[in-house]
């Protein structure tokens, strides 16, 4: 999301000597939820000098959490009239459907330039299309954009500044290898705690070779049972 941000804001100049383009640093960002992601993309800003603001309609303006994260809580339409960036990234739910509509995207700050990574759906596709063709927001990168959403005839097809992307932020093989250990973390996890079921009275144990072959009753020997087809879930990639 920052990358995409200073690409947003410093687009290649079509004269050379023409300034263009402003620096993050000196602007103010508002983030619309305030997940991991958020929290992460906050520490990032603050570095770079950047004013952080934020909404979120899970927490209330007086939880102390925004003063531990060092952002200023604000109301939706606040948010985009104060910030010269907006990032969304808000975990999408139904009731959040079309929440980017009018009561926000009219007040978006002159020049305002806009990345979310959270479901096309949050928008009202008719108003960010309104506010594309004014200019008050002068880019929009939309980062989970499905199949069929801007096509020929829709009102986001054409808009001037617009850029989308079919969720391209998790694409990476950091982020699929993260992603596989924390499957197999998960699955590890459980059967450590899974009761033994078909036999109850077998005091519970930690899951390994020989306690694989007990509690199933199988009649292998635990040296027959390869090492690593136990031991590979709980490894992590960097002990390899």
């Amino acid at each position: 999301m920052l990358g995409a941000l200073l690409t947003l804001l410093r687009p290649s100049p079509a004269e050379m000597g023409r300034v263009a383009g402003r620096e993050l640093g000196t602007c103010t960002v508002g983030l619309i939820g305030m997940n991991t992601t958020a929290r992460k993309l906050t520490r990032l800003l603050q570095a770079l000098g950047s004013r952080v603001v934020g909404y979120d309609p899970t927490l209330h303006a007086s939880d102390p959490q925004w003063t531990r994260w060092g952002v200023q809580p604000l109301g939706l339409r606040e948010l985009f009239e104060s910030a010269e960036a907006v990032c969304v990234q808000l975990n999408y739910y139904s009731r959040y459907r079309g929440l980017l509509g009018e009561r926000a995207l009219p007040h978006a700050k002159q020049g305002q330039v806009l990345v979310s990574v959270s479901p096309a759906a949050m928008f009202d596709d008719d108003v960010l299309a309104q506010v594309l063709d004014s200019g008050r927001l002068a880019a929009a990168w939309l980062d989970n954009v499905g199949p069929g959403v801007i096509e020929s005839g829709q009102p986001l097809y054409g808009a001037p500044g617009l850029l989308v992307t079919p969720r391209l932020s998790a694409y990476t093989r950091e982020a699929r290898v993260r992603s596989a250990w924390g499957v197999a973390r998960r699955v590890d996890e459980v059967l450590r705690t899974l009761p033994p079921v078909a036999r109850p009275g077998i005091r519970r144990r930690p899951l390994g070779p020989g306690a694989a072959a007990g509690v199933s009753g199988a009649s292998t020997p635990a040296a027959k049972i390869r090492p690593a087809a136990t031991a590979g879930l709980a490894a992590s990639p960097a002990s390899r």
